[in-house]
């Protein structure tokens, strides 16, 4: 049976997205990604425009949620006056769309600010909505867009403090970032973070070459330029469609997958013929390239906890011509542990993470985390890596992955992996980078991006050696 979609505005189902992810507790939030596309699938049809708009009023809010709510209490004539998630969320779209979208019309943002409120059974609000983003359109009439943004009226004395709120991050992660990176560095990589990535793809070499890639994308008037560090990368820009719609993608020429990542393959170096775990495959992305890499000559095991996940590797696998990878369930996986020691000549893993490092393409990710967050997913990590170790063969590498740049997720769990297990040393990830990637490896021999405007995302990865020790 055909969906008939309600008379709503694009605007109004961007509010009821908000509404929807701001009603649940953070650690219970689903992806907002997933959140808004079950949210347009499930409301829909939509034109393609209009499903641009929702993605771009719902990741614009949540991107800038800390620099929108000062502006709207700011102007509140009571500044302890409650607001309803319904009302906050209508007034955080149009703060949005004033402060940030050049094509819409200020009126436009106020008035359909107001009717949503009025749909919504929140009449007695018009007013205040009415008020409120009238001042902020003031302000940014008479100041520019950029001026209009700061806070700098606001009285707030403690530059850290303000800091978190014009770059729209938790404090307690600016000032943990602050005291490890100074100010600037911190103000800098925060810019990073609120940038849109851009769409980074991963050549097939399997079937196709990177410059006939970039041939026919260039044929179709996208604008794609080689990566800067790994072989397979093309970085897109400007491109707000969907990646399945780019010509190639049903071929199998292509992956979606920021370069940072693409540059942990290499780290583990795989070899053809090899028998090789991805211990946290996920959707596959790493686990296709190592397969890439090894020809699709070999065995490589993916296992997940997640079965979704796995039949979408699965897809991704068979749409990209691969034969070598076999799917397991991490319940299968784990009753089969003790019979796979000694198993493995490489083992991936790429661990559970607050994802700190991704925040530019995933920005609730910054609202759902907390500090002591940080320490449950090291314990989680530490017992991954404890756990796993045996299934080694001697000379063996392990890359220990993870998403973020935490020193509890990441130095700090491999220095107690290693402080554990004598036989185990640190390989210098010089040594395994592409030659062009070598300045990423830090003076500790791990593997550091750090997210920048023009750059991969933020990752680690430190590549570990199973090594016998004789007497």
């Amino acid at each position: 049976m055909r969906k008939v979609r309600s008379r709503i505005t694009a605007r109004q189902l961007a509010a009821s997205v908000l509404i929807k992810w701001d009603d649940i507790p953070p650690a219970r939030r689903l992806p907002l990604r997933k959140l808004t596309e079950d949210f347009l699938r499930n409301s829909g049809p939509w034109s393609a425009r209009d499903r641009a708009l929702v993605r771009e009023l719902v990741f614009g809010v949540v991107r800038w949620l800390a620099l929108l709510d000062r502006h709207i209490d700011s102007r509140l004539i009571s500044r302890n006056k409650r607001l309803s998630n319904i009302v906050r969320s209508h007034l955080r779209i149009g703060v949005f769309q004033i402060l940030f979208l050049d094509r819409i019309p200020f009126s436009a943002a106020v008035n359909e600010a107001i009717k949503g409120v009025k749909s919504s059974n929140h009449a007695w609000a018009s007013g205040l909505v009415n008020a409120v983003l009238r001042r902020v359109a003031e302000k940014r009439e008479s100041l520019g867009p950029e001026m209009a943004r700061r806070c700098e009226e606001m009285m707030i004395p403690d530059r850290v403090e303000r800091l978190a709120i014009e770059q729209s991050h938790p404090f307690w992660m600016i000032n943990r970032w602050v005291s490890r990176y100074g100010f600037e560095k911190t103000r800098s990589l925060c810019m990073a973070n609120n940038i849109q990535a851009p769409l980074t793809l991963r050549v097939n070499t399997l079937t196709v070459t990177r410059d006939k890639v970039l041939k026919v994308l260039a044929d179709h008037g996208i604008d794609a330029v080689p990566g800067r560090y790994a072989p397979e990368t093309i970085v897109i820009s400007g491109y707000s469609g969907s990646p399945m719609a780019i010509s190639g993608f049903k071929k199998g020429w292509f992956q979606v997958q920021d370069e940072a990542a693409q540059l942990v393959s290499y780290c583990l170096a795989p070899r053809s013929n090899e028998i090789i775990l991805d211990a946290c495959a996920g959707l596959g992305g790493k686990t296709t390239h190592i397969a890439q890499l090894i020809r699709d000559h070999g065995i490589i095991e993916a296992v997940d906890m997640n079965y979704a996940r796995l039949k979408l590797l699965k897809e991704n696998q068979k749409r990209l011509g691969i034969k070598c990878i076999s799917c397991i369930p991490f319940e299968s996986f784990n009753t089969r542990r003790s019979e796979l020691e000694g198993r493995y000549h490489r083992i991936l893993v790429d661990a559970p993470c607050s994802g700190l490092g991704v925040i530019r393409r995933h920005p609730d990710i910054k609202w759902n985390r907390t500090m002591a967050s940080l320490s449950e997913l090291a314990c989680q990590q530490r017992s991954l890596l404890n756990g796993l170790a045996p299934l080694i063969r001697p000379g063996g590498i392990m890359v220990y992955a993870a998403c973020t740049l935490e020193p509890e997720e990441t130095k700090q769990v491999v220095e107690d992996f290693l402080s554990s297990h004598a036989q185990w040393g640190l390989v210098a990830a010089k040594d395994m980078l592409p030659a062009e990637a070598n300045n990423l490896a830090d003076k500790d021999g791990f593997f550091v991006t750090v997210p920048e405007s023009q750059g991969p995302d933020g990752f680690f990865a430190a590549i570990l050696r199973y090594q016998i020790i004789r007497n």
